[in-house]
């Protein structure tokens, strides 16, 4: 059955049909419905199309569309990823139709003319906003346009706000797209706001206002950032921080623009600016989870950040300076007490006066969202309108419910919580007692597991030290009963904390600082620890079974289903007692609703992009009556961040619309850069007088492995002639003579630490009369090796400095060559060639291989190279054992008697010892 589309994007489609551009449309409004229009039109015919920068669920997605429109199997949308080969990949291409390819693999392709460039019928690139300069889609799509003059070139993208990052930005993604036109349409464009006004609209806004608890918190944490964000502009005068605002701290696109800005002076950034950076992150954090947490899961990741911030085992840890805020101390402890209450708490004699009971030290509050009860008042609703069907429903097959979330975390709580809802008085509270309880009982469960492990660590660490002290220090032992570890302070002490800070000062109230606190029972304990707890609360599942607790809430029956209680028969759900709860997933989000087609749709987190989905699905569907109830935290974080989304994504096109007015876009002038290049090198002063020499362009051969960098698009640029090669020795290869090991300054450090750089150096010199180490640097970041922070007095054995030094002194034959950029590399190659032969890719090959059929081997390389690694094992014999088994698992199954008949005795000796040991110490 064919979806219809509305007027303006039927506009649209017609557009980008008939002319080569760049479409920017607004988020939700169809883009993913049009680029499965557009590739449509291409799938009867032989046409070859190649699709760019899909993922592989829009991949799934677009021939989930393509079915649904009566295509033939045989036409839909073909995928081409990392298993497939070579020799098929090249058959298909020349089998025509529409195929999805990654760009890496489709420039090696065009590089080794596997595709056959002049018969592409065109290219879509879709998320156009990911094509950035000297990326791999500017490397297809500039050997494209140099074969090919007739093919079209479609992009498409739906983020406004990336195109206006930058110096002109959207010129120069048009540049690196090769086109010309640009067609924006924005929310507020004339046809589509008569399309969508025309749909009836019945939206229900719920404005939830936060708990007391909650906006005392939010309001803590906002104060945390706006002192955070201030100390940053104080220590970095000599930066922009014009976009350095508390409304775009929200946003984590935030980190993105703080990194832009202090990445060039990133050696001079003291070390508590880098920290200060961190910490916005995880107040952010903060801020998100206070809304979409619960009471317990949110203080839980509290009592990680002040973990993380404790010293440990007698390393001090340089601790975050908003910790020391007395805004922090407020949002740390109203956080407890949403969680629960101590007897030095006023809250907690105020519960006991009122129960008039005694109560034990620690009384659970388990504070529940807001959102909740109010989730719950919407489906009572919901299900009262059901039960009254009036005319409007009558005509309707069904009413699914749909709920939308913005993490698939908040799904399953939900449907933990709606499973456990009470059937009884809405108005209660007791229903959340469950969802809550069952998280509560697994919190203090982990908590006195790590008190255990905390307990026997100092106990051993006492037994330790008591049986390696002297005589005399048999009166200083620790007295049963008060275990103490060094470097820390007794279990049950209080840690002293320098006077001047917020978080030692206690409240008159006897609050316990945050210090002392984490010190009780994470003093021993490592963050993974407590994240794994958190990965564990969120793996929860509906169908997981709650034990009772005591003191928690009501006990909760269990149903004990027999063999013999399984029903002979079963019948459907009907559509209307369906509730379903997902998660927001972009682009797949249209075709969920035309699948389900719900009547009641509930916004649980608000997302502007699904707003205008739903608004396009009513447009679409105005026979259907659809509600929707759209949920939000009144003056809060969320709301904030609604309405900044809507007005950033305005102005993004009002900039776009102002930049497309006065920008220029210039002709493309490679042909005639290359044609002059070809002509200097003929015409070469330096090689006879002036004579005329051959034109051959000159040629890099390039590891396969280097094309995850931009650097093979800067040689293509330069005029050089790429040739993607499997090299056992180099990343670059300029004349038979020069071989080139690149590698950046994380790569460095990487390799001297592993070894690997040695090994690199040593076959190079080897094989190579000039062996080249090119250290790049990134152009956007500081030219040296380390921060003047991190420069220490004396210089020792294991600085980076001291092992190049070692390096070169071991290998005198490699040269050491620094490069401040990937444009400057570009260059170099280019004068290094010049008066060099080139070199030949069949040879350069060969070069380091063992065997020459070693070049054609199709097994898998990862096992081969995990089997070389072993001890016993080497050049003449591994082929023996990968011959004998096909997997590895089998390898380490073999006897010692069948490894010594296979490669001799003392290589299988080494090599079964090897393999045993670590069984042994794995198990």
């Amino acid at each position: 059955m064919s979806q219809p589309l509305l007027d303006f994007q039927k506009q649209i489609l017609q557009d980008i049909v008939e002319e080569d551009a760049l479409l920017i449309l607004s988020q939700g409004l169809g883009l993913f419905k049009i680029l499965c229009s557009f590739i449509q039109l291409h799938c009867t015919d032989k046409h070859l199309v190649l699709v760019l920068n899909t993922t592989p669920a829009q991949d799934a997605a677009i021939n989930d569309h393509l079915i649904s429109q009566g295509f033939d199997p045989q036409n839909l949308m073909q995928l081409i990823d990392y298993d497939t080969p070579a020799e098929q990949r090249s058959n298909m291409y020349r089998q025509s139709g529409v195929f999805s390819v990654t760009s890496r693999i489709l420039a090696v392709d065009m590089l080794l003319q596997r595709v056959p460039t002049a018969m592409i019928s065109g290219i879509i690139v879709y998320n156009a906003h990911r094509v950035k300069q000297h990326s791999m889609e500017e490397l297809i799509l500039q050997i494209y346009r140099e074969e090919n003059e007739n093919g079209f070139i479609k992009a498409l993208s739906d983020q406004p706000e990336a195109f206006t990052t930058g110096f002109a930005p959207l010129q120069n993604t048009l540049k690196s797209l090769r086109l010309r036109t640009t067609f924006l349409w924005p929310r507020f464009q004339i046809l589509v706001s008569d399309n969508l006004a025309n749909a009836a609209g019945d939206v229900v806004e719920l404005r939830q206002p936060m708990t007391e608890n909650m906006d005392k918190i939010q309001q803590a944490l906002v104060e945390c950032m706006e002192a955070t964000l201030g100390e940053i502009k104080r220590q970095n005068s000599q930066v922009d921080v014009e976009e350095f605002t508390i409304e775009n701290s929200f946003f984590k696109s935030f980190d993105l623009i703080v990194r832009r800005q202090l990445d060039p002076i990133w050696h001079r950034v003291t070390s508590s600016t880098k920290q200060l950076v961190g910490d916005l992150t995880i107040l952010r954090q903060l801020l998100g989870y206070l809304t979409s947490y619960d009471c317990i899961s949110f203080y839980s990741f509290l009592e990680t950040v002040m973990a993380t911030n404790t010293s440990r085992d007698g390393k001090q840890v340089r601790q975050s300076q908003w910790l020391f805020l007395d805004a922090a101390d407020t949002a740390i402890n109203t956080a407890r007490k949403r969680f629960y209450f101590r007897k030095t708490d006023p809250e907690y004699k105020h519960e006991v006066e009122k129960e008039g009971q005694n109560k034990p030290d620690i009384l659970l509050n388990m504070e529940e969202q807001p959102k909740w009860r109010l989730l719950r008042e919407i489906l009572a609703e919901i299900e009262l309108d059901m039960q009254h069907t009036t005319a409007i429903f009558i005509s309707c097959v069904g009413a699914p419910v749909l709920i939308m979330t913005n993490d698939k975390r908040t799904c399953s709580q939900l449907k933990h919580y709606m499973s456990q809802m009470s059937e009884s008085d809405p108005g209660a509270s007791t229903h959340t007692r469950p969802v809550l309880g069952h998280l509560a009982e697994r919190y203090f469960t982990w908590k006195r597991s790590m008190q255990k492990i905390q307990l026997a660590s100092a106990q051993e660490a006492a037994t330790m030290q008591s049986s390696n002290a002297s005589s005399s220090t048999s009166s200083t032992m620790t007295p049963p009963g008060s275990i103490s570890m060094r470097g820390t302070q007794p279990l049950n002490k209080r840690r002293r904390v320098r006077g001047g800070s917020v978080a030692a000062a206690a409240s008159p109230s006897g609050r316990m600082c945050l210090r002392t606190y984490a010190c009780e029972w994470l003093e021993t304990t490592t963050v993974n620890l407590v994240l794994n707890f958190l990965l564990r609360l969120d793996a929860e599942t509906e169908g997981q079974q709650d034990k009772p607790m005591e003191g928690v809430g009501p006990q909760i029956d269990t149903l004990v289903v027999e063999s013999n209680d399984i029903l002979p028969s079963f019948d459907l759900v009907p559509a209307e007692r369906l509730v379903m709860i997902q998660q927001y997933d972009g682009d797949l989000d249209e075709q969920r609703l035309e699948d389900f087609q719900p009547r009641f749709i509930i916004m649980y987190d608000p997302d502007p992009a699904f707003v205008r989905r739903v608004e396009v699905y009513r447009a679409l569907h105005p026979e259907l009556h659809v509600r929707v109830y759209f949920m939000l935290y009144d003056n809060s974080v969320e709301e904030q961040n609604y309405l900044s989304l809507i007005r950033k994504e305005k102005e993004a096109f009002e900039r776009l619309i102002r930049e497309k007015s006065i920008m220029a876009i210039p002709l493309d002038q490679q042909k005639g850069k290359k044609q002059e290049s070809a002509f200097t090198r003929a015409l070469n002063s330096r090689v006879a007088g002036g004579q005329l020499k051959s034109t051959e362009q000159p040629q890099v051969i390039v590891d396969m492995r280097e094309f995850r960098s931009s650097l093979p698009v800067l040689l293509y640029a330069q005029g050089l002639k790429v040739i993607p090669c499997t090299l056992e020795i180099g990343d670059y290869i300029l004349s038979p003579d020069i071989c080139i090991e690149r590698k950046s300054i994380s790569d460095l450090i990487a390799s001297f630490r592993s070894g690997r750089l040695y090994t690199q150096c040593e076959n190079m010199s080897m094989h190579y009369k000039t062996p080249i180490l090119l250290i790049e640097f990134d152009q956007n970041k500081s030219f040296s090796l380390q921060s003047l922070t991190n420069m220490k007095e004396n210089i020792g054995i294991n600085d980076l400095s001291s092992k190049l030094v070692l390096l070169t002194l071991t290998f005198p034959k490699v040269r050491v060559m620094w490069s401040s950029s990937p444009h400057e590399t570009a260059a170099v190659f280019e004068e290094l060639k010049k008066l060099e032969p080139e070199p030949e890719a069949d040879k350069a090959a060969l070069v380091g291989v063992e065997e020459p059929e070693d070049t054609d081997a199709t097994q898998n390389m990862t096992p081969q190279e995990i089997l070389r690694s072993m001890p016993g094992v080497t050049s003449k014999n591994y082929r023996i054992l990968m011959s004998a088994a096909e997997t590895l698992e089998e390898l380490f199954r073999m006897s010692r008697e069948q490894l010594k008949e296979l490669i001799g005795e003392e290589p299988s000796k080494h090599l079964y010892d090897f393999i045993h040991k670590k069984q042994a110490s794995i198990s």
